[in-house]
């Protein structure tokens, strides 16, 4: 697991208490109701924050967004794409 997916799954769990059997890389955490609109917002300052990125309009609407592999992907290549690693 790589350091943004641990920190993104510490932070659900934390929040949010995640099944134990999931598949981080296709759990739906919006469409599984774990994160609602407002939380999402919270948590996307969270990540905009911790990693130095911000993230675009077209990002937020990809639906791989709200999956933790695809949302680990997608703030790893914001990293890299702001030499932020």
């Amino acid at each position: 697991m790589s350091e943004v997916q641990e920190y993104i799954v510490d932070y659900l769990q934390r929040e949010y208490s995640l099944p134990e059997d999931i598949d981080y890389e296709t759990f739906n955490f919006v469409e599984k109701g774990y994160v609602d609109s407002m939380a999402m917002i919270q948590f996307i300052v969270l990540l905009e924050d911790e990693f130095g990125i911000a993230f675009s309009d077209d990002e937020l609407k990809d639906c791989s967004f709200r999956t933790i592999g695809g949302l680990t992907k997608i703030v790893e290549k914001k990293i890299a794409e702001n030499g932020n690693e």
